[in-house]
């Protein structure tokens, strides 16, 4: 057992080395204030770095090096702004000044140039928690300085973070120095980013348990708690398993994760090819399930994943989480893509959050059962109830699969699916729900419906409530609760018929990529930023920049909810030049528009590309929806924000 111990905290501190760039507690922003540099550290709770002063044989001080420059020259050391807190580290056996939450660093520079220049460095740190440390990390910075004015930010740190700072502490022993222009630098689309993310991890955990009663799973239950019961050390051995699966879905969600770049997961969220493919595979399990054709779920891989797990010893624990996860994959494949593509628009770790927990959600119930096999006795047979879960399944699978569907067809600009087609295919196949769940229709595996239970008759009046609440979006309903999932909608709804009469605003031409793209609600406006502009000078007026993407569920449930209100539809349409920038979106540039991003170095050449690109450059994010104010000069206005389930709070920002 010893040996089995170090060998996972061997692999944990190997695996934490290779993949530092995806774990990071620290984040980094660089502002200028006049002729100081701010370096301010965002801390994630449970982690601390290190003053700048340590004794020696201590840990590794936080520090900053700066290259040579005849442009400026340093005034005197990099100085602490925020106080350490200075306490006895038992690792180090020694008093150390650790900062926890917030650090704030600053350096004062002495300008020699009257052009602006840029100061560029670098900050070397160690992050620890109570348990562990990171190795030592190295994070360049590159500040723009403006001599004839000094107060500008910069918005040049390298590498920039396309994470929320959502642990910004407002700590008092943080100087007024720090003033509200280094504040704008946080991420105001995902201030609501761990609420989101825990929202998230709790899908991802249901998700998980909901795996559990798919066909290929279910049925495996009393076959592999029967295998523990056979051995020693039960309850070893099944803590083993319970976390092997955990562990191995989580490896999955690591390697998507080191997969996300600043625009790759934009792209690929928002495919046509990736929509293509969950669509297909979503039909394909559908039909398997209604009983169209079987599918053979043994072979050799699984078979020699057994062979291992009879073998005996704690290993065997582990093999038998593997064959377990490799015979379940046909089932809960489509629930693990959900996960994964849900996961794309967000932290940098979400993968690893998300499929970590539906290991979990996995492994509860076999592990549960394993030290409480007395329950296994309670639990229902397999046999018809079985199968009608099954077709549950495939009529929900049906329903995500012309989600997916209809996101290809925004991407090519069809317009086969409307709002209101949508809605007449879900209502059906609800209502189909409904009546099978009575027993009114079966199918291939079927056995007579004899008698309807409490369950099955509440699940049914479930699927006719919720097809009339479809329904009811065909008659102008808003759909609040599925906004998020339907195409946008051409028109207004019933609350807000007043609102729809009025005249659309006057563009200045006819739009780039307007034969692809447009705009919900009849609203008219541009998908170009040049052109966006252009049409602001001319008229003098304000331009609402949104950055959204063909498969952001969040965009179209803000359209459908938010702008739909009858004050918004009317500042959006009557005081604003309207600019949609899609970050997904896969028109190629013409080749003369092709230009290397001063952000990652790559050539841009595509139109989500050079979105991402805008957004990145100028705000430090990649996450859509972003809303943001420009004058006719594209120069913003007050603080850009993100996604809002609030009216009131998206019209006080277009008021502003």
């Amino acid at each position: 057992m010893k040996k089995l111990i170090c060998f996972i905290l061997l692999i944990t501190g190997v695996l934490t080395t290779m993949f530092g760039q995806v774990f990071n507690p620290v984040r980094w922003e660089t502002t200028v204030e006049k002729q100081t540099l701010l370096f301010t550290a965002r801390i994630d709770d449970g982690w601390s770095i290190y003053a700048l002063h340590i004794p020696d044989e201590g840990p590794i001080p936080t520090s900053f090096e700066f290259a040579n420059s005849a442009e400026y020259e340093l005034l005197g050391e990099a100085e602490e702004v925020t106080k350490s807190e200075v306490k006895y580290d038992e690792s180090f056996k020694m008093n150390v000044g650790k900062f926890k939450h917030t650090a704030v660093f600053r350096q004062k520079i002495k300008a020699l140039s009257d052009k602006p220049f840029t100061v560029k460095g670098s900050v070397i740190y160690m992050c620890c928690n109570d348990n562990s440390c990171l190795p030592p990390n190295e994070v360049e910075f590159a500040a723009k300085v403006t001599p004839e004015q000094q107060t500008a930010p910069s918005l040049a740190s390298t590498p920039i973070q396309l994470v929320a700072p959502e642990q910004i502490d407002t700590a008092e022993n943080i100087v007024a120095i720090v003033d509200e222009s280094a504040t704008n630098l946080a991420n105001p689309a995902l201030v609501d980013a761990e609420n989101s993310l825990w929202a998230f991890i709790l899908l991802a955990l249901s998700t998980g348990l909901l795996g559990v009663l798919t066909p290929c799973v279910y049925p495996v239950i009393p076959l592999t708690i029967s295998f523990f019961m056979r051995n020693e050390q039960r309850r070893t051995k099944t803590t083993i398993f319970g976390l092997s699966i955990v562990l191995i879905f989580t490896l999955i969600g690591v390697i998507a994760a080191l997969t996300k770049s600043a625009d790759f997961t934009n792209q690929i969220v928002g495919h046509w090819l990736t929509n293509l493919i969950f669509a297909a595979v979503f039909i394909f399990f559908a039909l398997w399930f209604l009983g169209l054709f079987e599918i053979s779920l043994s072979g050799s891989l699984a078979n020699k994943l057994d062979q291992k797990a009879n073998k005996g010893g704690y290993i065997s624990a582990f093999f038998m989480a593997l064959g377990l996860v490799v015979v379940s994959f046909s089932c809960t494949g489509p629930f693990i893509g959900t996960i994964l593509v849900a996961s794309a628009q967000g932290l940098a770790v979400k993968p690893i959050f998300g499929m970590a927990a539906f290991g979990l959600g996995f492994a509860l119930p076999f592990t549960f059962l394993a030290f409480f096999p007395s329950l296994l006795k309670k639990m229902p047979k397999s046999g018809g109830w079985m199968n009608s879960v099954k077709v549950v399944f495939a009529f929900i699978m049906l329903a995500f699969a012309l989600y997916f569907f209809t996101s290809v067809d925004r991407s090519f600009g069809w317009n086969i699916v409307s709002r209101n087609g949508f809605l007449c295919i879900w209502t059906v196949l609800f209502a189909l729900m409904g009546v099978y769940l009575l027993g009114k229709i079966r199918f291939a595996n079927d056995s007579e419906v004899k008698s309807i239970g409490i369950v099955r008759l509440l699940f049914a009046i479930a699927a006719f409530t919720f097809s009339l609440y479809l329904f009811t979006g065909l008659l102008g309903e808003p759909l609040p609760a599925v906004s998020s999932l339907l195409p946008e909608a051409s028109h207004t709804s019933r609350k807000n018929v007043a609102a729809s009469v009025i005249s659309p605003a006057q563009l200045c031409g006819v739009p780039k990529y307007s034969d692809k793209l447009s705009f919900p609600l009849g609203l008219q406006g541009y998908f170009d930023y040049d052109e966006a502009i252009a049409c602001a000078k001319k008229q003098n007026k304000p331009v609402l920049m949104v950055f959204k993407g063909h498969g952001c569920a969040k965009c179209r449930e803000m359209e459908a909810n938010i702008w739909t209100d009858g004050e918004v539809l009317n500042l959006l349409n009557e005081k604003f030049i309207l600019l949609a920038l899609y970050t997904d979106d896969d028109t190629p540039l013409p080749e003369a528009a092709h230009f290397t991003s001063a952000f990652d170095g790559k050539v841009k050449k595509t139109l989500g590309q050079k979105n991402t690109d805008i957004e990145i450059t100028r705000y430090q994010t990649n996450a859509f929806p972003y809303y943001a104010i420009l004058t006719p000069d594209g120069e913003t206005v007050g603080k850009p924000m993100g996604y809002t389930g609030k009216v009131e709070e998206f019209r006080d920002f277009l008021k502003r």
